[in-house]
């Protein structure tokens, strides 16, 4: 084997078998001599046939990339460029574009991305919420049925990396920064602050009841649904690049869905939103471990500020060390580092376990763990419906952004009638004030965020579970990812979590009165219990404190994880220590496989990328951890929070269709009857983003069609779906049927009724009657599923009613162009597949 073994690239480069691979066509590519209905798969180039691919090599990579778009540059014989022009050009764009606005203009970039999470937050809650629990779903289907017990790569391969390196090496990709920077403070928001911090997750009757939630919310934000994105990522690079020898690229996933569309504008969009997400995940963790170093550095030596300015430094210093880093590989680097770095924070925990007290914290970690699995259901699926019905009950101009409600007259109305009562002077009422809700905003600050935050780190930690994966099984990678990382931090969070808890109960006892704290609020007077600007300022606090003790919810968060190391007095400084390299340790691992995640994207999944690309995409990561930092100044972990949510807004819709390219990876894979008997649409609905000709990466493609005549099919069902829907109802129940005359007609009255509603709605006559309009829409998007379903039927061509409903809705032009094109064609007598493959291929099939 030839290792060259860089950070998440480089696959193991194994001799190819002396067999001859089929013609350079790509894999599963559509020949047009055979009849356009079949499907057929004989041009994967599965590992147990073809051997592995060494994609070090260019010309087994240009099998994958349009010559159109590839950029080779060598100088003197050194490799200066290799790259996907479009790509980077796309993805340089957007991070450099946001940069440049953040420095240039920081508080109206501020004020921006402030508003775009909170209408990310209050519009797409459901979302969010809902996806994660249905991705979770599906994943533990898979790995539990037949498919879970696939190898990822030869069936008789191997893992490359032994489970305590594959376990270190997921942890600090994983999880890293965040659980230093959030595994005390995060609990201590949930339970105390000093203002009304009213929280209701699971029911509660006492203080002890709060102290619990704070530590579920916390591991609910941790725990498996935060995995499970990139878990699907993972699974889903590994099956089409390790069983199907594709290049590691996130457009490669998505080839069972879209086929030869991958090497169009489609495919280069999704690795530059890819480059984009991973940029903005890793840099808003960047923006977390770099404030954490600070905070550190200023406990060890006072003389060193905590500053936005100090915090800048600290990131191009370690953007540095991680660029130099990219060069050692993955054997001997990250690796390496992980093992280190993961063998710290266990010393750190095993030290306060035996510091403190034990069994408070065993007590600790198997309650909440029981807590955790008692309300993960009920509470992975709220929404905070009722509490966030505040926005509009309230309608503040500046905080109401939910979509069609921000311009209501509801809340004028309430205040009128309001007017007329009793008690007009105290104003109307709020639901905190009347019904003890939370606030609204809990969601926008915290659970969205975090599932933004996961998502917008799936392209980069997918790829790198499935790189360090190979050879193991599906449901060997989902059970690992989801068991070991999760029982581990679990630990972590509960230990700091729980010492949190405690030293704030020790200040709260010592130095309050029982009108200094309220449990069901969640409130404590940080005043009445000595502290001032953060700081002990009674001589009681100052005792206190100088026995390591402090009321930690009137502290800075920067201080709360140094502050818990306080009581153990000598050993407390090496602790600290402890944590700064700790944190600087998973920075340097986060930021150089970030920005080599970026690299492989940019250059289509070429192992090796030179070395001026590395330097490239790690400087671009550092100017836009720098520009957040920048624009958030004060409020930095609020722009760290607003970027993070409004990237993983598309990134989870892109995740939703992976599932759907990784669901039929599968059944190709495995042969099934249903998808490998199946037929294919006569035009694809997508294939515009290829001007209707999606042909193999490397050879010309004649399209089936003339694209003039695919434009004015287009054109015709953005004017008058209903005509095309009459053809394909013909072409179902025959040409002088009833119900096709009565597809026509709704279809007509729909569609009209849709476009009449809205044109009213826009004279003046009241916006209401464009939601009656968009109601007839929804009519006609049922309508053309219906259609759809049947002749998928009548073609016998694989899909579900679910993709159907989704491409109407979205892109009804296109799908209603679709049913015209396929009502044209001949309903084929028989769909076996195997009948255009040798003999030979139809068993390996």
């Amino acid at each position: 084997h030839q290792h060259n073994r860089n950070a998440l690239s480089n696959l193991p480069h194994h001799t190819r078998q002396s067999t001859p691979p089929p013609p350079p066509q790509g894999p599963l590519c559509h020949q047009h001599a055979r009849p356009p209905f079949i499907m057929v798969f004989e041009d994967i180039r599965r590992a147990d046939e073809h051997g592995d691919t060494d994609f070090t090599d260019e010309k087994e990579l240009m099998r994958f990339v349009r010559a159109s778009r590839w950029v080779s540059v060598d100088i003197g014989g050194y490799r200066l460029l290799r790259l996907n022009w479009v790509t980077t050009l796309m993805a340089s764009i957007v991070l450099w574009g946001f940069t440049i606005a953040a420095l240039m203009e920081p508080v109206e970039v501020l004020a921006e991305a402030k508003m775009w999470q909170s209408w990310v937050t209050q519009n797409f809650t459901w979302l969010y919420i809902g996806s994660q629990n249905v991705w979770a779903l599906f994943l533990l289907y898979i790995c539990f049925s037949k498919y879970g017990a696939l190898r990822l790569g030869r069936s008789d391969e191997k893992p490359e990396f032994n489970d305590i390196s594959w376990f270190a090496m997921l942890f600090s990709c994983g999880i890293g920064v965040g659980i230093y920077y959030w595994g005390v403070s995060e609990p201590m928001y949930y339970y105390r602050a000093g203002y009304s911090n009213a929280l209701w997750k699971i029911p509660m009757n006492n203080d002890d009841d709060r102290a619990q939630q704070a530590i579920f919310t916390t591991l609910f934000h941790w725990g498996l649904h935060g995995w499970v994105v990139y878990i699907v990522v993972a699974v889903a690079l590994s099956v089409v690049c390790y069983r199907w020898n594709m290049p590691l690229t996130m457009r490669s996933a998505f080839y069972p869905l879209l086929g030869n569309l991958i090497y169009s504008p489609l495919g280069d969009f999704i690795d530059a939103l890819s480059i984009a997400c991973t940029t903005f995940g890793v840099c808003t963790s960047l923006g977390f471990g770099v404030s954490s170093i600070n905070n550190g550095l200023h406990k060890l030596n006072s003389s060193i500020e905590v500053t936005v300015d100090n915090q800048i430094i600290i990131i191009w210093v370690i953007t540095i060390i991680a660029t130099v880093s990219i060069t050692m590989g993955l054997k001997s680097g990250i690796q390496t580092l992980a093992n280190v770095t993961f063998a710290i924070g266990l010393f750190l925990l095993f030290a306060l376990m035996f510091l403190d007290n034990t069994w408070y914290l065993l007590n600790s970690y198997v309650q909440s763990t029981g807590h955790y699995f008692q309300w993960i259901v009920q509470v992975g699926f709220q929404c905070d419906t009722f509490q966030q019905l505040q926005y509009e009950l309230q309608n503040s101009k500046d905080k109401n952004l939910l979509w069609g409600s921000s311009g209501s007259k509801l809340f004028d109305n309430m205040k009128a009638a309001n007017a007329l009562t009793e008690h007009a002077s105290a104003g109307v009422l709020t639901e905190a004030a009347l019904y003890d809700s939370h606030a609204a905003e809990f969601m926008d600050w915290w659970t969205v965020f975090y599932w933004g935050w996961w998502i917008s780190w799936a392209p980069f930690v997918g790829m790198f579970i499935a790189r360090i994966s190979r050879g193991r099984t599906i449901r060997q990678l989902i059970l690992g990812s989801f068991v070991a990382p999760t029982a581990f931090s679990f630990l972590w969070l509960v230990v700091f979590g729980s010492l949190g808890i405690k030293m704030q109960r020790v200040a709260e006892l010592a130095l309050g009165t029982v009108a200094d704290v309220s449990w069901e609020t969640g409130y404590v007077n940080c005043t009445g219990l000595g502290y001032t600007g953060g700081q002990p300022t009674s001589a009681a606090a100052i005792a206190l404190a100088d026995e390591g003790y402090y009321a930690l919810a009137c502290r800075a968060h920067g201080d709360r994880i140094f502050d818990i190391l306080e009581p153990y007095k000598e050993v407390s400084t090496f602790l600290t220590l402890l944590v700064v390299i700790g944190v600087a340790l998973y920075f340097i691992t986060s930021s150089d496989s970030g920005s080599y995640v970026d690299d492989i994207l940019a250059a289509q999944g070429l192992p090796n990328p030179p070395l001026l690309q590395k330097i490239f995409w790690a400087f671009t990561e550092g100017a836009v951890a720098t520009a957040l930092l920048k624009a958030g100044g004060g409020n930095a972990l609020g722009a760290l929070q607003s970027v993070s949510i409004c990237a993983g807004l598309p990134y989870t819709l892109a995740i939703c269709f992976l599932c759907t390219s990784l669901w039929r990876a599968l059944k190709i894979d495995q042969g099934d009857d249903d998808i490998m008997h199946g037929g294919k649409w006569a035009t694809d609905s997508l294939d515009i983003f290829d001007f209707f000709n999606p042909g193999p990466a490397n050879e010309a493609a004649t399209p089936k069609f003339a694209p003039m005549g695919r434009l004015v099919s287009l054109a015709k069902g953005t004017v008058a779906p209903f005509l095309q829907m009459f053809e394909a109802s013909k072409a179902i129940h025959g040409e002088n049927s009833i119900r096709a005359k009565v597809d026509l007609g709704l279809g007509a009255l729909w569609f009209v009724c849709w476009i009449v509603f809205l044109i009213v709605s826009g004279t003046g006559a009241g916006g209401n009657w464009a939601y009656i309009g968009w109601s007839f829409y929804m009519f006609l998007v049922m309508h053309m599923t219906s259609i759809r379903s049947e002749m998928r039927a009548r073609f016998n061509i694989y899909g579900n009613v679910v993709e159907d409903f989704f491409g109407a809705l979205v892109m009804y032009p296109n799908i209603a162009s679709q049913l015209e094109y396929q009502a044209a064609e001949q309903v084929p007598e028989g769909n076996d597949v195997y009948k255009n493959v040798s003999p030979s291929k139809a068993a390996a099939q």
